[in-house]
């Protein structure tokens, strides 16, 4: 199937301030979050094939990039994403305090969207959409 491979993208924005490991659990949430919501379109193929017919699983076929923010940057990304309806992940605080899946869901029923301070955001949409969001970041490392 032809396809343009810089048409689109999945970019992963990670605060400056979270340690190493914290950000890592933070991208492994957000990445199978928006795996799980992703139509067959954005998935390369199911598997690939080795020289000895062993599989390995498919990975997408659009760009995944890990970029870093400051926290306040996080903060008017989230807000921007959200009114150019981009699909948005987000990771706040709430999601590093609490542990079983009910914990958390009271944990946020109890904020309002302005007040969360996000950890790490995911976008995925057109490469023109994100990149107008995130062209002055850097990557993280």
């Amino acid at each position: 199937m032809e396809y343009d491979y810089r048409a689109r993208k999945i970019v992963a924005v990670i605060s400056d301030a979270v340690p190493v490991g914290k950000a890592m659990n933070a991208l492994g949430h957000l990445a199978f979050a928006a795996g799980s919501r992703a139509d067959p379109s954005w998935m390369g193929r199911n598997t690939y094939s080795d020289a000895e017919g062993a599989t390995l699983a498919g990975i997408s076929r659009y760009p995944v990039i890990a970029l870093k923010a400051t926290e306040a940057e996080l903060q008017e990304i989230e807000e921007k994403a959200r009114k150019a309806n981009l699909y948005l992940g987000a990771y706040p605080q709430e999601m590093f305090d609490t542990g079983p899946d009910d914990e958390l869901a009271a944990a946020v029923a109890k904020s309002k969207t302005n007040d969360f301070i996000y950890h790490a955001l995911i976008l995925v949409g057109s490469t023109d959409e994100i990149k107008a969001l995130t062209w002055h970041l850097k990557l993280y490392r």
